[in-house]
């Protein structure tokens, strides 16, 4: 017995903003964001191609040269697929491919998460959990000055980085050097260039 579509029983306005592949039954191939009118916006003048017979507040229906409609998940987020490994912050993904932003974990083994759901929480039983998306945290990419997460001072040298003042403590440059990737650095994450009056 197949899953329903993720799209069913949605309006084209809670379609909205999801990155999408849309495969034609002729064998074409489209990927984008939706918007609420049910299209697919090509470009930013306006240039748009329609998936959804209706709009707005209208029930999504593809057409009928449409094959299918998958969910994307955005280059941006790092996949997690053990429920045990969601965190607050982290966006839940249900079987259905509603998605809902992590609050916290609970103590319950069969409803381990909290969710917010329109100015309430939800408690999803552990078998709607499809997997969660955790956005890929902004690491150095360039020489220079960097603040982490908590306003630490971090320089970059030769793809090599190192912390060189704690907050609104002293100046110190001989603490160790770490590579961007090393937990070190991706835990001190997001990062973002310091400009020279925050140095």
């Amino acid at each position: 017995m197949s899953e329903k579509p993720f799209w069913e029983g949605k309006t084209c306005e809670e379609m909205a903003n999801l990155h999408v592949k849309v495969t034609f039954v002729a064998g074409a191939v489209l990927t984008g964001i939706t918007d609420c009118s049910g299209h697919i916006r090509r470009s930013r003048n306006g240039s748009v191609v329609p998936i959804s017979a209706n709009r707005g507040s209208e029930r999504f229906v593809p057409y009928r040269d449409i094959e299918s409609i998958e969910l994307l998940d955005d280059p941006e987020y790092e996949r997690i697929d053990n429920i045990e490994d969601v965190r607050e912050g982290d966006v839940y993904v249900g079987t259905d491919g509603n998605r809902y932003t992590v609050l916290q974990r609970t103590t319950s083994n069969l409803q381990p998460l909290t969710v917010a759901v329109i100015n309430t929480t939800f408690y999803p039983h552990r078998s709607y959990f499809g997997y969660a998306l955790r956005p890929t945290p902004k690491l150095p990419d360039h020489d220079g000055l960097w603040l982490d997460r908590v306003g630490n001072t971090w320089t970059m040298c030769d793809g090599k980085v190192h912390i060189i003042r704690i907050s609104d403590g002293d100046w110190c440059f001989t603490r160790p050097w770490f590579y961007t990737d090393s937990v070190q650095v991706v835990n001190a994450g997001p990062f973002r260039p310091a400009k020279a009056v925050e140095a």
